[in-house]
């Protein structure tokens, strides 16, 4: 009886060890940190924080200056129907700007948000712009033509620009060297791209626009696969009898760096696997200038690894509600950019703080901030972080 319960208890343990085995997860891919856009956890002092708030921008009419309203609006009424705090919101344009004659005066219970892109920076004259740089308050910039030195305001950097060298680092970092770089009619940045990537000592072994034509087989073309069929052909005729061959690409690269739309790139990126590229990794640089959003499920961007603002990549937010449904980054912006505006005034967090916002991490530390969009990979379909 006894050595029939031990073969018993055996068979148990192993139908036990068996069971466990099959169910261990797959830690194969290991995220550095959840995509998360999280309220600042910090006790807001509101007694003490502004009374009134100038926002100053080139329009309210335009579709970048609207979605910024709205985004800095969804959170000015959490923080009203959360603790009452609704401080006078004034909406300054340019336009409003040239009828006063530039006068911006100075109060010390305002505090001014500007969002600063170049054609509100080429409306500005010298004088109205020094005046507009003397405020106390956060300066969201988006121009590369203006030289910030010594200013009275928080900068806080929002460039398409500043994501190039953060993802082609990573790109670097990755083993990846030898690169084709492909920008669209939009984006036009395949110049910049290339003097970034040879600065981190890659190589680009060619580079092209890709055009509105469907079918203009700009991989086939770049992947020298058009060649590999022509000498398949010559071979053939030489030989005087039909030859059955596979063509092959050239094997001298390693990645492909795209710059265009999301439109573009889902069917970029299926081309390149029917064009013997499936083992080529991919870096995407989504244009920022349209209003494409991403899907659910990015199954034509699958291996994918591409740079963009958390609130873009369909993080979920369980605090708000009434989000609008189309993402826009400057939405985003518009949105942390009311939530810097608080922790600069606030006591608890004026010297420092990290807050995991809707354009992407922003840290303030000794002065200076700092955004940091993430960085992730497309996995059946889904967006896993990479890092920042």
């Amino acid at each position: 009886m006894n050595h029939l319960n031990k073969l018993l208890i055996a068979f148990i343990n192993i139908i036990f060890f068996v069971s466990c085995a099959s169910n261990i997860q797959d830690n194969s891919y290991q995220s550095k940190e959840l995509i998360s856009i999280d309220k600042p956890k910090v006790v807001y002092n509101f007694k003490k924080l502004p009374k009134r708030i100038n926002v100053f921008l080139l329009d309210t009419n335009q579709t970048t200056e609207r979605e910024f309203i709205n985004g800095l609006s969804i959170n000015y009424y959490y923080y009203k129907n959360l603790s009452n705090y609704s401080p006078e919101i004034n909406f300054i344009t340019s336009k409003k700007i040239d009828e006063g004659n530039c006068k911006l005066n100075k109060d010390s219970q305002d505090y001014s948000i500007i969002l600063l892109n170049d054609t509100f920076l080429g409306s500005l004259d010298p004088y109205c712009l020094n005046k507009l740089l003397n405020l106390n308050g956060i300066l969201i910039l988006s121009s590369d033509n203006l030289k910030v030195e010594e200013l009275n305001q928080e900068v806080l950097h929002v460039n398409r620009q500043n994501e190039y060298r953060d993802l082609l680092t990573y790109a670097k970092n990755n083993r990846s060297k030898n690169s084709l770089i492909i920008d669209d009619e939009n984006t036009r940045d395949k110049d910049i791209l290339r003097k970034i990537w040879l600065n981190l000592e890659g190589k680009v072994l060619d580079s092209s626009t890709s055009g509105s034509n469907l079918n203009e087989n700009l991989l086939s073309n770049l992947l020298l696969i058009e060649r590999s069929k022509e000498r398949s052909r010559k071979l053939s005729r030489i030989l005087s009898v039909p030859l059955e061959s596979t063509p092959r690409r050239r094997m001298d690269l390693d990645s492909i760096i795209l710059s265009v739309s999301l439109t573009k790139a889902r069917s970029l990126k299926p081309e390149l696997e029917y064009n013997y590229g499936e083992s080529l990794q991919v870096y995407l640089l989504p244009n920022w200038e349209n209003d494409e959003y991403y899907l659910k499920k990015e199954l034509d961007l699958e291996r994918v690894v591409l740079i963009d603002m958390p609130w873009m990549l369909n993080t979920e937010i369980n605090y708000l509600r009434n989000l609008p449904k189309k993402r826009n980054r400057s939405f985003a912006i518009g949105y942390d950019a009311y939530e810097i505006a608080l922790l600069l005034n606030n006591s608890s967090s004026s010297k420092q703080f990290q807050l995991s916002g809707m354009s992407g991490k922003i840290i303030y530390y000794r002065g200076s901030l700092l955004r940091k969009s993430p960085k992730v990979s497309v996995q059946d379909g889904l967006f896993k972080m990479i890092g920042y």
